[in-house]
């Protein structure tokens, strides 16, 4: 956890600014998505002016969150457009990442653009972005980070804000279920539960609100599940063609990769999500026996022990059966 120290020297930035842009990485999950919109309503409520900017489009559970559209990089800004939009902003605040290549189009600026920057992030690898990092490799979620953040300067924590934060544990934790839960995140919750969470609210938000393109598209990746080494190594993909036959988009590919780990005998689980250069998303996920980061590590990717993910060059097969060797492998060790 972050000394008090750096938490001061956090809480004297957001003090100091006028005008607050807040990110996060690309394909933005419910950490990323519940951390933002905490911090909107923080920092708006110190009166900073506050804005967000994501790298690309949200899941419609999580846009909700928001009261206006968020504004999303290349669709609504420009890279080129950067420096004359946010010229205001003296302060940049990302989350759940510390990684330049998880902010592609906009970690360039960020390093050109001179502002201050603060990183709130829980994971180990990192290009050290921020002016000060909150860094707790030890927390769940980045929620845990920013919780501890509101706590220690003092600042209000409303019903919304309560619910974000939640929302940012829950989708970590796998609600509550992955191997990282610990007492801490249920001292967290419960805290957040008398700050305003609503459990029943939010699980109907995030796991009773999906579309039925979003079944049809789980319905393709079972599909395409092959199971490898005994049944101990489960892959799925999803082609571009199958976005385009069942209405689906890149976010409704969250948590579909969860289904497979159902299987009693596996213990990593790979779904490859076609891109747009023919490349693969490759997600990994493990029960505790592989560490699934040094595999994506690798490759130029990275995430925690047991959740991953990396970028690979096609075809399926080649990209499959790299993924199958170096699990394998640690199998072997």
């Amino acid at each position: 956890m972050p000394d008090n120290m750096t938490f001061q020297d956090a809480v004297d930035l957001i003090n100091d600014s006028k005008s607050v842009l807040l990110t996060t990485h690309i394909r933005p999950d419910g950490d990323a998505c519940g951390c933002v919109r905490a911090l909107m309503e923080v920092t708006q409520q110190l009166g900073k002016k506050t804005r967000s900017l994501f790298m690309s489009p949200l899941a419609a559970w999580y846009e909700s969150l928001f009261d206006e559209k968020p504004a999303i990089l290349n669709d609504d800004v420009k890279p080129e457009q950067l420096s004359e939009v946010y010229r205001d902003v003296d302060l940049v605040i990302i989350v759940d990442t510390d990684s330049s290549v998880q902010l592609p189009g906009f970690s360039d600026w960020l390093g050109d653009c001179g502002k201050k920057v603060l990183v709130i992030d829980h994971h180990i690898t990192g290009d050290d972005l921020g002016h000060v990092k909150l860094l707790d490799a030890e927390a769940a979620a980045a929620g845990e980070i920013v919780f501890d953040l509101i706590k220690f300067a003092g600042w209000d924590s409303t019903e919304h804000i309560a619910e974000s934060i939640f929302i940012a544990l829950s989708t970590d934790t796998g609600w509550f279920k992955f191997g990282n839960t610990d007492s801490r995140i249920f001292h967290t919750a419960a805290a957040l539960i008398d700050a305003g969470a609503r459990p029943n609210v939010i699980y109907r938000l995030l796991y009773q609100s999906f579309t039925p393109s979003r079944l049809y598209l789980m319905t393709r990746m079972l599909d395409h599940l092959q199971l490898h080494a005994d049944a101990r190594i489960a892959t799925q993909y999803i082609l571009r063609k199958d976005f385009d036959e069942t209405g689906a988009s890149g976010p409704d590919t969250e948590n579909l990769i969860d289904e497979c780990q159902r299987i009693e005998s596996v213990e990593v689980a790979a779904l490859f999500t076609e891109l747009a250069d023919g490349g693969f998303r490759c997600s990994l996920r493990s029960k505790g026996k592989v560490d699934v980061r040094k595999i994506a590590q690798k490759y130029g990717g990275g995430g925690h022990t047991l959740a991953s993910g990396v970028n690979l060059k096609g075809p399926l097969d080649t990209a499959v059966q790299c993924i199958v060797d170096e699990v394998t492998m640690q199998f072997q060790d």
